[in-house]
């Protein structure tokens, strides 16, 4: 049993210090390690000192909300962070962690039974099978297949896992000592499948507005070759580099700009204009390439243009509303535009503009 647990931990140890150092910048991959930091939890709660069990505890049952977060970061096109599921999602640990110190002897156990621990663990389930949905329902939204493979098999296997892991737990039935076991077996798959491309698999999906402005300018000058999701080199055939060409004169800033009118202007079949995007430029659809070669421009002109109000920038890059501006950009680059250029700033009483930000 300890060993087993060793083992689990140091499995844990080693995928989160990697996913840390090389993705810590990124939302979804901040999640993933709460859940890694929730599943160490579990192992630990078995072998901890009793006085700290409390803790271990509080931690493991966050689980399925994590893993419900990792679910709607990773696939959900527009997540859904504000809404009835993250709501059962809250309830199910933030319930049975203020009612757990009251004890099952309390004058209110019955109360506690029901509100404190039954319905949180109904809840526990009801947000682990919605994840389960979350990345079914938008399973067509990320059309490079191979990514979608590799991304629906990691959640899956962690979202069959937490539900196996919370009804063991909570019902009894099952083997409490092959837990340890299934968690290192997962451990191992989930560390295989990040390996064999982590940053077009689960993390790593917003590619920088640097690596964009960098990749136009490459195939604008040379064609050189484009990093396929599959991590093999291909050189840009006629087509990609007219594209290239097409983008970096900012046909990007074309407001209500279709899939079919890219095709029309670069001459080829909308099908193989989806393909070059999804494969050969590992963007996940045709609205995040669009998005983000606007954003990055929208962030040069941000720090360039610092008395431009917001507003102007976004119309000129091609949004028609200043809110999907702001969605979009804070997709990209995790915090309003705003907030973006006082980062930028070295003038610290350059206005904030909050009113064009909003």
């Amino acid at each position: 049993m300890l060993l087993l647990t060793g083992f689990s931990l140091g499995c844990l140890a080693i995928i989160f210090l990697i996913i840390a150092r090389d993705f810590g910048h990124i939302s979804v991959a901040r999640v993933f390690l709460a859940l890694l930091t929730a599943a160490g939890a579990f192992l630990l709660n078995n072998v901890i000192d009793p006085q700290w069990k409390w803790l271990t505890s509080d931690i493991m049952t966050m689980l399925p909300a994590i893993f419900w977060l990792l679910c709607q970061l990773a696939f959900a096109r527009r997540p859904r962070l504000i809404s009835i599921w993250a709501v059962l999602a809250l309830y199910s640990f933030i319930t049975p962690a203020i009612f757990r110190p009251f004890g099952a002897s309390s004058e209110l156990a019955g109360y506690l039974h029901l509100w404190g621990w039954k319905l949180p663990t109904y809840a526990e389930y009801v947000v682990i099978l919605h994840g389960m949905w979350v990345v079914i329902a938008n399973w067509s939204d990320d059309l490079i297949a191979s990514r979608r493979r590799l991304r629906g098999a990691l959640l899956g296997l962690v979202g069959v896992s937490a539900l196996w892991v919370t009804g063991t737990l909570n019902t009894g039935y099952g083997s409490v000592l092959f837990l340890p076991v299934v968690v290192s077996v997962v451990t191992l798959i989930v560390a295989n499948l990040l390996l064999k491309g982590r940053t077009g698999v689960l993390l790593g999906l917003s590619i920088p507005a640097a690596i964009v402005n960098e990749s136009i300018d490459a195939a604008t000058e040379s064609a050189e070759p484009a990093v396929a999701v599959e991590a093999k080199r291909a050189e840009f055939d006629v087509s990609a580099l007219k594209l290239h060409e097409v983008m970096a004169q900012g046909f990007y800033r074309t407001e209500k700009l279709t899939l079919r009118m890219l095709s029309q202007k670069i001459d080829l079949p909308e099908y193989k204009t989806r393909a070059l995007i999804n494969q050969t430029l590992a963007y996940r659809n045709f609205n995040d390439y669009i998005n983000q070669l606007r954003i990055a421009e929208a962030g040069e002109r941000l720090i360039a243009e610092p008395e431009t109000p917001i507003l102007n920038i976004a119309l000129d890059v091609g949004y028609r509303t200043l809110s999907s501006f702001n969605r979009a950009f804070k997709e990209i680059f995790e915090q309003s535009p705003t907030a973006y250029r006082q980062s930028k700033s070295h003038d610290p009483l350059l206005p904030a503009d909050e009113s064009n930000s909003k």
